[in-house]
């Protein structure tokens, strides 16, 4: 099949999906209209003033976005449930697919950007990708690409060495490339970019993965194949389901994101259909509209909102929406997976830095051109932050309503039939989605047999709610103090995020966790010897924050979600019956080599990965000779100046005589960084005397013979 260049929206008649949007929005504005009048009449009664506009207000738009949520499981659960085809995109036609003759197949390139990420587990994951396509008939299709943007030089080498281990087996020969940036400019957005500009011609289509990801090839392929009938989309989303929770916390994020999510999902993609959204990772691209449409420029004005655009995903999407192409969330699909956070201070960490992205967005939520769906999921990712402080407000203002009304007088309107009718609404709109999962798993035999049985999953969801509702007020001012930080101007560093269920101290969790904790503890004090009615109505509040520090270390603990895991509380369907793929990548063979600096040492030693690391230094410098953009303006990094080559060998002198610790991180790139340096190196570590080397090396060297 060969693809089209003009604009789909030309060429073929647009998909209508106007009224799968009316009805879920329609619900959504039915169930808020009422949720704002309930709210106006119960605070009538109070008597109207200046903060009752300011409460109704809040409530509106918060009571909106919950209705919002709502209507996602609403309309998911009675589409599984009656088995109803409306947010499904058009499936495989074999006739029309150019699979059939796979000789003449466009090949399809997975790219996984890393950012100094644990090697060993990237490239088990890596491998078990490799061999799960390959047992498919589809495999030679795919090529993989490491494209490192690490910035340690011990990280980088080892990855180097990663690779070429890899490349020993023979499915992987001609298939795996790998190549590192000397500058991450633009972070992963620009990682992917500079991959575009470098191989997008030679590949229609890309799939993104992250460092965590995994796929099983029957997804691989079914998404290629996905792609080669529709002609008129350009990306289709997978909904990844998180794997490897080993800590409490872990494995409770990991059982709502499978026991909720399929409903969830069902219901996005039955309003969004063909204007998807794009998540970063876990997607397969066109890459021709991708490149043509999808160059993203810098926001005006100063960090935190100006600059690189950090959620670049939601806005490609956008992009190749403005453009004409579809977009769609495959939801149906199973075999894609990720890990999430193992910890309450590590989820807050990465909140933090999609704060400021999804913020970043409001700069362009009313950019001309964008589609309606997609401000939708723009809009929505800046409430997912703000809605915090304005809760947080919320609270205050109604807190002082409570004192300036007087006690009796505010708990007697509070227990009127317009204040519980709105308590119990928005009780339904927080709770009933769950229950709808449940009573959908209920329904799905195999399902309900993957998570231990119904009671089995009934009781983890019930264990689950109570801890989300204690983390609830924690969240809730880890959000507004991001949401402040961005307004002030804070901007957020780029950093790996940590892998794995490594606990939170003591010290840590009170560092963090202190300040909530004392909120907690002062307004509990203030209101008790005060109001205690009202200290009664803010305990399920303040219990969180009073009790953050043991919560967020417990929570994190290895043990617990062992013995969770044990007690099959929280089970999910990947521990049930683990996919090959998922046990393959999470499982990575043990490290035995954990000397320092391992990975300088067999740069400069090993013959063959010095070979090989000079030879992906000459392939830069090659790129940048023919004026291929390689990556920001870094040219020294590649092509040194006299005066930069005499310095480096200086710093090389160094290395052998004191050894690699009396190097600091920039001046050991440095010499990583410079061909004729790593050559000499090579020569003089193997063919110095000892005496004029460091002891260092002289150890280095006996182990290398013996290894050999």
């Amino acid at each position: 099949m060969s693809e089209t260049h003009q604009d789909p929206d030309k060429s073929h008649q647009e998909r209508s999906t106007f009224w799968e949007a009316f009805l879920f929005f329609s619900l959504t504005l039915v169930l808020s209209g009422v949720g704002a009048y309930l709210m106006a009449d119960y605070l009538w009664d109070l008597g109207w003033r200046s903060s009752s506009t300011a409460l109704w207000f809040l409530f509106t738009i918060l009571f909106s976005y919950l209705a919002f949520g709502f209507s996602h499981a609403f309309f998911g659960f009675i589409l599984r449930r009656f088995r109803l085809p409306f947010a499904h995109m058009p499936r495989v036609d074999e006739e029309a697919s150019t699979l059939q003759d796979f000789d003449r197949t466009p090949r399809v390139a997975v790219i996984i950007p890393v950012y100094n990420e644990p090697v060993d587990r990237v490239f088990a994951g890596i491998r078990a990708i490799i061999d799960s396509v390959m047992r498919t008939s589809r495999g030679d299709a795919f090529d993989f690409f490491i494209l490192s943007d690490s910035n340690q030089p011990e990280q980088w080498v080892i990855e180097e060495g990663a690779w070429l281990k890899l490349l020993r087996d023979p499915k992987a020969q001609d298939r795996v490339f790998y190549r590192r940036r000397p500058d991450n400019y633009a972070k992963k957005s620009g990682n992917v970019a500079d991959f575009c500009r470098t191989w997008g011609d030679h590949y229609r289509y890309m799939i993104v993965l992250d460092a965590d990801s995994i796929m099983t090839g029957e997804t691989l392929v079914e998404l290629y194949q996905r792609m080669e009938s529709n002609p008129r989309v350009a990306l289709i989303q997978t909904a990844p389901a998180l794997v490897n929770g080993e800590s409490l916390f872990g494995r409770m994020q990991q059982f709502a994101n499978r026991l909720y999510g399929p409903v969830f999902m069902e219901g996005l993609a039955f309003w969004q259909q063909n204007g998807g959204n794009f998540w970063g990772h876990n997607a397969i691209i066109r890459l021709r509209p991708f490149m043509e449409h999808c160059d993203l420029p810098q926001l005006p004005g100063r960090k935190p909102f100006g600059g690189h655009i950090l959620s670049h995903d939601f806005v490609e999407a956008g992009l190749l929406r403005r453009a004409g192409w579809e977009v769609w969330l495959a939801h149906d699909l199973e075999g894609s997976y990720e890990e999430g956070p193992q910890s309450l201070i590590d989820s807050a960490i990465r909140d933090r830095r999609w704060c400021q992205g999804n913020l970043q967005h409001s700069l362009l939520l009313f950019a001309h051109g964008l589609r309606g769906k997609t401000r939708v999921h723009l809009a929505n990712g800046i409430l997912g932050y703000v809605a915090s402080p304005l809760w947080l407000l919320f609270m205050i203002i109604a807190f002082w309503r409570g004192y300036t009304d007087g006690t009796e007088s505010f708990v007697a309107n509070g227990t009127g039939p317009q204040a519980m009718a709105v308590f119990v609404l928005t009780m339904v709109l927080l709770f009933a989605p769950k229950l709808l999962c449940l009573l959908d798993l209920a329904f799905d035999r195999k399902r309900r047999r993957a998570f231990g049985g119904f009671l089995n999953a009934a009781t983890g969801a019930l264990v689950e709610t109570l801890f989300s509702a204690l983390i609830a007020p924690v969240m809730m001012l880890f959000h507004t103090r991001f949401v402040i930080w961005n307004i002030i101007g804070k901007t957020v560093g780029w950093n790996a995020q940590r892998r794995g269920a490594q606990g939170t101290s003591w010290d840590e969790a009170i560092s963090v966790h202190g300040i909530q904790t004392l909120v907690g503890v002062g307004l509990g004090l203030l209101t008790a010897f005060t109001n205690f009615t009202l200290f009664a109505w803010l305990a399920p509040v303040l219990a969180g924050l009073w009790f953050s520090i043991p919560i967020s270390v417990w929570t994190s603990r290895l043990e617990l979600g062992m013995h969770a895991k044990r007690e099959k509380l929280f089970l999910v369907p990947e521990e049930s019956s683990p996919p090959r793929e998922v046990v393959e990548a999470v499982n990575p063979p043990v490290e035995t080599d954990t000397r320092p600096y391992r990975g300088i040492t067999a740069a400069v030693l090993d013959p063959f990965l010095n070979a090989v690391h000079v030879s992906l230094l000459r392939r830069n410098r090659r790129r940048l000779m023919t004026g291929q953009k390689v990556y920001g303006a870094t040219a020294g990094a590649v092509i040194p100046t006299a005066g930069e080559s005499r310095a480096r060998r200086l710093l090389a002198e160094k290395l052998l005589r004191e050894g690699p610790q009396s190097l600091d991180t920039t001046e050991t790139i440095s010499i990583l960084s410079d061909i004729d340096n790593m050559l000499w190196l090579h020569r003089q570590a193997w063919l110095r005397p000892n005496k004029e080397l460091a002891p260092w090396w002289e150890k280095a060297i006996r182990e290398t013979s013996a290894a050999v």
